[in-house]
């Protein structure tokens, strides 16, 4: 079964509110949703609206301070929107309970002392904490599964390696792995590759396409690098305080790939036009 027929989206609009192909079989429902920092600041977000069926691996992209990890926190549960609902997996994020274990998270910046003395077998491991808890030992099986992620993701001869001492890339691997641990089905990544080379950034993405090609896990990811990582994704999303989407069947041709750059700049512009005529009217105001 290909991308597309596990979750490929149709009818995308500029408004950003798509029909996914399954309605009962959604990742992610968002409704309305806008969220500000403080009610005196302009919103982060803005009206947003989408479905994301399972089985997709969508590439999130936009401007710099665009709201795209804000986003991903709302997501996470970690930030309540202003307005508007968020459900992933049928519920709110933060009524999720022990299907939170069914998430797993690698942000743009482990929150991880890298001078702990701990090896990359040790990282991996802890994404088994959630079932097990840190007070009990983790068993053989667990044990196997983390090296056969290690192996999936080439670290496995990196075990015993601390940390700390590792590439930013392997560490990035280490952490995926973690995040695999409780088995997910939803895969969240934030600007994964930023500091990896341009090798890397390839072995990389061919990894995380095997997740979503080979057991159909949805994967949510910011990216700048629309034309590397376009081959493997079945969707694109705009986000710049709202949301712009492109639709693909099986392939992302130019076409998409130039929309998307398009999308991009012109959510910048306008953004930049709209501070500029505020900056002007509010000299007039005060002449």
């Amino acid at each position: 079964m290909g991308q597309a027929d596990r979750g490929s989206m149709k009818g995308a609009t500029d408004t950003g509110k798509v029909a996914a192909r399954q309605t009962d079989n959604l990742a992610i429902q968002v409704t309305g949703v806008s969220f500000s920092y403080s009610p005196g600041l302009e919103p982060t977000l803005h009206d947003i609206d989408f479905e994301l069926a399972t089985g997709v691996f969508l590439a999130l992209i936009g401007p710099n301070g665009g709201g795209k990890t804000t986003f991903l926190r709302i997501l996470l549960g970690e930030l309540e929107p202003t307005t508007g609902s968020v459900k992933v997996f049928g519920r709110a994020p933060r009524e999720l309970g022990s299907l939170r274990a069914k998430i797993g998270y690698v942000p743009q910046k482990a929150h991880f002392d890298l001078s702990f003395p701990a090896s990359a077998l040790d990282v991996v491991l802890m994404g088994a904490y959630f079932e097990t808890g840190l007070i009990r030992r983790v068993s053989s099986a667990k044990k196997r599964r983390a090296e056969e992620l290690m192996a999936r993701f080439g670290i496995a001869e990196l075990a015993t390696e601390q940390i700390g001492k590792l590439s930013y890339g392997q560490q990035q691997r280490a952490f995926i792995a973690r995040a695999l641990m409780p088995s997910p089905e939803l895969l969240i990544l934030d600007e994964p590759t930023v500091g990896i080379d341009t090798d890397g950034q390839t072995l990389f993405y061919d990894k995380v396409a095997t997740l979503n090609r080979d057991f159909g896990i949805t994967i949510v990811m910011v990216s700048h690098d629309v034309a590397q990582v376009a081959s493997h994704i079945s969707e694109i999303a705009c986000l710049f305080h709202t949301m712009h989407w492109h639709s693909k069947s099986e392939l992302i041709n130019e076409e998409v790939l130039e929309k998307a750059h398009i999308c991009e700049l012109d959510a910048y512009l306008k953004e930049h036009l709209r501070h500029i005529d505020e900056f002007h009217r509010g000299k007039g105001a005060k002449t």
